[in-house]
C-alpha cells in the first residue's frame, strides 16, 4: 500500500565526518604554517633582544677603546713616576680581543635570526598563494619549512654556546681594566659619562673599590651592556618551546590541532572562494537524485503521449482513402461497428503498419 523510503544517497552529510576544511590532507601543513607564526614570534623577541645589547655593547667597547688610547698618550706626556708608563699587558690586550670577537658574534646571531625569519616567510608565502595539497608545491613547503626549522635549531644552540663563556668573563674582566687605567687618565673618564649617561663617582685613592659605591652607576651599566646568560638560555628555551608544541600536535590528531589548522585554514583568502564555489555547486546538484522515483502503482506505465506537432497525418489520409474505395457503409453495418470497435492506438501506428493491414483487408 505504501511505497517504500528512498535509499540514502552516498553523498549525503554525514555528522561523524571531523574534516571541517578542505582536504583531510592539508591539516599538518596548516599546523606547519602556526608553527611559523610561533617561531616568528620567538625571533621577533630575540631579535628585540640582540638589537639592544648589540646597540650597548658597541657604544660601550667604543667608550672603552677611546678611553685607554687617550690614557696611553696621556700617560707618556705626563709622566708620572709614581705610578709609572701606562701600557696594556697581555691578559688586557686579549681582554679587548675578547670584547671583539663577542660583538661580532652577537652581530652574526642578529644577521642568523634574519636568515632564520625569512625561511619562514618564504614556508608562509608558499602556503597562503599555493594550493599544498599538489604534491610539487607541498614538497616544495616541506623542504623549505624543514630547512627553516632545521637552521633555526642550529643557529640558537651553536650562538648560545659561543656567547656563553664571554657573557660570563666580560664583564669582571672589563672592570680590571678599568681599574688599571683610570687613575692614569681620571679626567678622561667625564667624556665617558656624558656619552653613557652615567657617573663613576669614584675615590681617586681607591678606584678599585669604586663599586662600592651606591652613586656609582657607570660599572653596573657596563656590566649590563653584555647579554647575560640567563637571557641567551630563555632566547633557547622560546626557540624550542614552539617546536616541541606542534610536533606533538603534528603527531596525532586532535580536536585541539584540527581546531587550529581549521583557524590557519580561514587566513587564506583563496581557500575561502574555492570553498565558497564548492559548497555553492553542491547545493546546486543536491535536488538531483542518480535513480529517479518509481511510479505509485505497480501496472505498465503508459507510453507518452505525443505533441499535435509530432503526429504523423498520413494514418488519417490512409484512412479515409481505404474508406472512400471500399464504399460508405452504414451506421450499423458490421464494418461501421468494426472500425468503432478499433482500439485508439491503432490509429497511431505507422504509415507501413496501416498500409499491410489494408491488404489484409483486400
Amino acid at each position: 500500500m505504501f511505497n517504500p523510503p528512498l535509499p540514502p544517497r552516498s553523498s549525503s552529510y554525514n555528522p561523524q565526518n571531523k574534516v571541517t576544511f578542505k582536504g583531510a590532507q592539508t591539516w599538518r601543513e596548516s599546523l606547519g604554517v602556526f608553527l611559523c607564526f610561533l617561531l616568528g614570534l620567538s625571533l621577533f623577541v630575540s631579535l628585540i633582544c640582540l638589537c639592544v645589547y648589540y646597540y650597548r655593547d658597541r657604544a660601550v667597547y667604543e667608550e672603552i677603546i677611546d678611553y685607554l688610547d687617550k690614557t696611553i698618550s696621556i700617560s707618556k706626556i705626563n709622566y708620572n713616576h709614581m705610578l709609572g708608563l701606562y701600557q696594556l699587558n697581555d691578559k688586557e690586550i686579549e681582554v679587548l680581543g675578547e670584547q671583539r670577537t663577542f660583538k661580532t658574534i652577537l652581530g652574526c646571531y642578529l644577521l642568523g635570526d634574519l636568515v632564520c625569519y625569512a625561511c619562514l616567510i618564504i614556508a608562509a608565502l608558499i602556503y597562503f598563494t599555493t594550493d599544498v595539497s599538489k604534491s610539487p608545491a607541498r614538497i616544495i613547503f616541506w623542504v623549505v619549512l624543514c630547512v627553516g626549522i632545521l637552521y633555526c635549531i642550529c643557529e640558537v644552540h651553536l650562538f648560545t654556546f659561543m656567547l656563553s663563556p664571554y657573557s660570563g668573563h666580560l664583564p669582571n674582566a672589563t672592570e680590571q681594566l678599568l681599574n688599571h687605567a683610570i687613575p692614569h687618565n681620571p679626567g678622561g673618564l667625564m667624556q665617558m659619562e656624558q656619552r653613557l649617561g652615567c657617573t663613576f663617582d669614584h675615590n681617586l685613592y681607591a678606584a678599585n673599590k669604586r663599586r662600592l659605591n651606591p652613586r656609582n652607576t657607570c660599572d653596573p651599566q657596563i656590566e649590563s651592556s653584555f647579554i647575560p646568560r640567563a637571557l641567551l638560555t630563555t632566547l633557547l628555551v622560546l626557540r624550542l618551546l614552539p617546536i616541541v608544541i606542534c610536533a606533538l600536535l603534528m603527531a596525532k590528531r586532535t580536536p585541539l590541532s584540527e581546531s587550529i589548522a581549521v583557524l590557519i585554514e580561514k587566513l587564506r583568502p583563496a581557500q575561502k572562494k574555492t570553498s565558497s564555489s564548492l559548497a555553492r555547486n553542491g547545493e546546486k546538484k543536491a535536488p538531483q537524485l542518480s535513480h529517479p522515483p518509481r511510479a505509485g502503482g505497480t501496472g505498465t506505465p503508459l507510453p507518452p503521449i505525443p505533441s499535435p506537432t509530432q503526429v504523423d497525418h498520413s494514418i488519417s489520409y490512409n484512412n479515409a482513402a481505404y474508406f472512400a474505395t471500399s464504399g460508405a457503409l452504414g451506421v450499423n453495418s458490421s464494418r461501421s461497428s468494426e472500425s468503432s470497435r478499433v482500439d485508439a492506438s491503432d490509429l497511431f501506428r505507422s504509415p507501413h503498419h496501416a498500409s499491410g493491414s489494408i491488404q489484409s483487408e483486400v
